[in-house]
C-alpha cells in the first residue's frame, strides 16, 4: 500500500469517530428546572380544571361531605317522640324502664362435677323440683352402695344380739331357780348374771354403730342428690349456660374456674318493670296505683299495670328512685330486658278520654327557645342534623304535647348544644 492510500485511509476514519469533549454541547441545568417546573404546572392545572368540571356536573360528592365523613363525630342523646292515647296521654308521671321476671335464677349444681347430661334447652317449660342436669357420680353411687351394706350389716348384728339377750335371760332365770334351790354356787349364778348384762350392753353399742351407719347413709344420699341441678321454682328456660361434657362447679365464674350455672329460668307469668321515676315527681306515684305499660317490642298494645312496690332507696346520682310496676295482662310476646315506658295514671275512670285523639308529646329537656320560637333538633335517617319549628300546647312535667311541627316517632336530641348546625353529622350515644 502507498503512502498517500494510508493517508486517505486515516482521513477517513478520522471523520468517522465521534466527538467528545467539549465538542457536544451541555444541556443547560436552568433549562432542565424550567421545563419540570412547567410540567407541574401543567398538571395542577388539569386537575385543578377536572376537579371543577366534576364538582359543577355532579360527577363528585360535595367537597365538604367528603372532608366531613372524616372527622370525628360529636356523640348525641336522643330520645323519641311519643304518640299518647287514651288515659296515657294525661298520665301524672311518666319513666322508662326494662321488663323483668319477679324471679329469676342462675341455677348451679351444689358440688362440683362434669355435666352427664341436660334435660332442658332454651324455652323449655319446667316445674318445681324438675332435674335440669345431671352430673357424673359413679363413684358416689359406689360409696352410697358401700355405706348401705354397712348399715344393712350393722342392722344384721343388733338382730343377732336381741337373740344372744334372749338367750342369756333364759340362762339366768333357771340360774336364779336353781341358786334359790341352793343346786348352783353363787359364783356359778354371779357368771349368768354377768354374761346376760354384757349381751345387754353390746346391744346399746351396736345401736350406736346402726346409728352411725345410718347416718352415713344419708350424707352419701346428698352428696349423690347435689349431683342434680333441679329447678327451685316453676318457670322458663331463658338462657343454657353450659353444655354436656363441661366441669361445673359453685361459684364458677367461666373457663378458668368452671361454670357457675347451668341454666337460667324466670318466671315469665309474673312479669313487671324496673322503672326510674326522678325524685321531683315521685310524690304522685303511690303503691297499687294503675298504669300503663307501652313496649317497645309491642307497638300495637298497651298493657296494665299496677305499682307493686316503690324502693325506700334513692339513686344520688340521677336523681331517681327506682319503682316496680306489675304488668297484670302479661302475655307470651313479653320477655325480660325489653325495653318499655311506663304511664302513671290518675285517678280517671277507664271510660274517660278512650275516643280522644292522639297527642304528640316531646321531652322538655330537648325543645329550646330563640327568639321567641321553640325548635327541637331532629336526627335524620343518615345521621343528620334537621332543625324543626314546633308548636308547643300543654306542658307536663319532663314533657310538652307538640301541636304542630312533628308526627311522632321522630328522634329528637336531648340537651343539644348551641354549636349544633343544620346537616351536621352525629352520631348516636347507645
Amino acid at each position: 500500500m502507498t503512502v498517500a492510500s494510508q493517508n486517505a485511509s486515516s482521513d477517513a476514519l478520522t471523520r468517522l469517530r465521534i466527538p467528545r469533549g467539549d465538542a457536544v454541547p451541555r444541556r443547560s441545568f436552568f433549562g432542565r428546572l424550567l421545563r419540570f417546573l412547567f410540567f407541574v404546572i401543567l398538571v395542577a392545572v388539569l386537575l385543578a380544571g377536572g376537579a371543577f368540571l366534576a364538582q359543577t356536573n355532579g360527577w363528585l360528592p360535595n367537597m365538604d361531605r367528603m372532608l366531613e365523613s372524616v372527622r370525628p363525630k360529636p356523640e348525641v342523646r336522643v330520645s323519641i317522640v311519643s304518640v299518647e292515647t287514651g288515659r296515657s296521654a294525661d298520665a301524672t308521671v311518666v319513666a322508662t324502664g326494662y321488663v323483668k321476671s319477679r324471679q329469676q335464677a342462675r341455677i348451679g349444681a351444689r358440688a362440683t362435677g362434669r355435666i352427664e347430661q341436660v334435660n332442658v334447652e332454651e324455652g323449655s317449660k319446667v316445674k318445681a323440683q324438675d332435674v335440669l342436669a345431671m352430673l357424673e357420680h359413679a363413684d358416689l353411687d359406689a360409696s352410697l352402695a358401700a355405706v348401705k351394706a354397712t348399715a344393712a350389716r350393722s342392722r344384721s348384728e343388733l338382730l343377732e344380739q336381741d337373740v344372744e339377750i334372749r338367750r342369756t335371760q333364759k340362762i339366768l332365770e333357771r340360774s336364779q331357780r336353781s341358786f334359790a334351790a341352793k343346786t348352783i354356787s353363787a359364783a356359778e349364778f354371779e357368771a349368768d348374771e354377768f354374761q346376760h348384762q354384757a349381751a345387754v350392753a353390746r346391744k346399746t353399742s351396736l345401736e350406736a354403730a346402726l346409728e352411725l351407719a345410718e347416718a352415713r347413709v344419708k350424707e352419701a344420699e346428698q352428696l349423690v342428690e347435689n349431683m342434680f341441678v333441679r329447678a327451685p321454682f316453676a318457670g322458663t328456660v331463658i338462657s343454657k349456660d353450659a353444655e354436656l361434657g363441661e366441669s361445673i362447679m359453685p361459684g364458677g365464674m367461666g373457663e378458668a374456674s368452671g361454670r357457675g350455672s347451668v341454666v337460667t329460668i324466670a318466671d315469665l307469668d309474673h312479669l313487671e318493670v324496673d322503672c326510674d321515676v326522678k325524685e321531683d315527681f315521685i310524690s304522685r306515684v303511690t303503691a297499687g296505683q294503675q298504669s300503663e305499660v307501652a313496649v317497645d317490642a309491642v307497638p300495637d298494645r298497651r298493657y296494665q299495670g299496677k305499682v307493686r312496690k316503690i324502693i325506700p332507696m334513692g339513686d344520688r346520682a340521677r336523681a331517681t328512685v327506682k319503682v316496680l310496676v306489675e304488668i297484670l295482662d302479661a302475655d307470651d310476646r313479653l320477655f325480660p330486658d325489653m325495653s318499655s315506658t311506663v304511664y302513671f295514671l290518675g285517678s280517671a275512670t277507664d271510660e274517660q278520654n278512650q275516643n280522644e285523639k292522639p297527642r304528640i308529646f316531646c321531652p322538655n329537656d330537648a325543645l329550646y327557645d330563640e327568639g321567641g320560637k321553640r325548635f327541637v333538633w331532629i336526627v335524620s335517617s343518615d345521621d343528620r342534623l334537621k332543625e324543626v319549628i314546633v308548636e308547643v300546647g300543654e306542658e307536663k312535667e319532663d314533657r310538652t304535647e307538640i301541636l304542630k311541627g312533628l308526627g311522632g316517632g321522630e328522634k329528637v336530641v336531648v340537651s343539644p348544644p348551641k354549636e349544633f348546625k343544620e346537616g351536621m353529622l352525629v352520631k348516636t350515644a347507645q
